[in-house]
């Protein structure tokens, strides 16, 4: 996962979606947080960055860790650029390996993938 980001940061972000995805050197990272079998998520709570300010809110809360709503960073900033849903942005076989390469990971979450309407959905 960090030689890609390494790389790419080397390179200044200068891969294409596509040359990315030719690399086929992806981010898999349900190993890191399920059973051995790579099936059930066994790290609480998970929380989902759409969702990430109101949900840190709650963790922070219940730990009793001041929190003023900000990271003082911003998370992913520097990925994407424009405004665009990412939704809208694969063609059918991005959308093809993507589903097929992060299949796992997009079920353990309950998310929906539909390559033919290239949608990443939230349960």
């Amino acid at each position: 996962m960090h030689h890609y980001y390494m790389q790419a940061s080397r390179l200044r972000g200068r891969f294409s979606l596509d040359e990315y995805l030719a690399r086929g050197k992806f981010p898999i990272n349900y190993p890191r947080y399920t059973d051995s079998t790579g099936t059930k998520i066994i790290v609480n709570p998970v929380l989902r960055y759409e969702n990430l300010d109101a949900e840190l809110t709650e963790v922070f809360s219940q730990l009793n860790v001041p929190f003023d709503r900000t990271l003082r960073i911003l998370a992913k900033s520097e990925c994407r650029t424009g405004r665009t849903p990412c939704q809208l942005v694969f063609n059918e076989e991005q959308s093809k390996i993507i589903s097929e390469v992060f299949a796992r990971e997009i079920a353990l979450h309950g998310y929906r993938f539909e390559s033919g309407l290239n949608r990443i959905g939230a349960p």
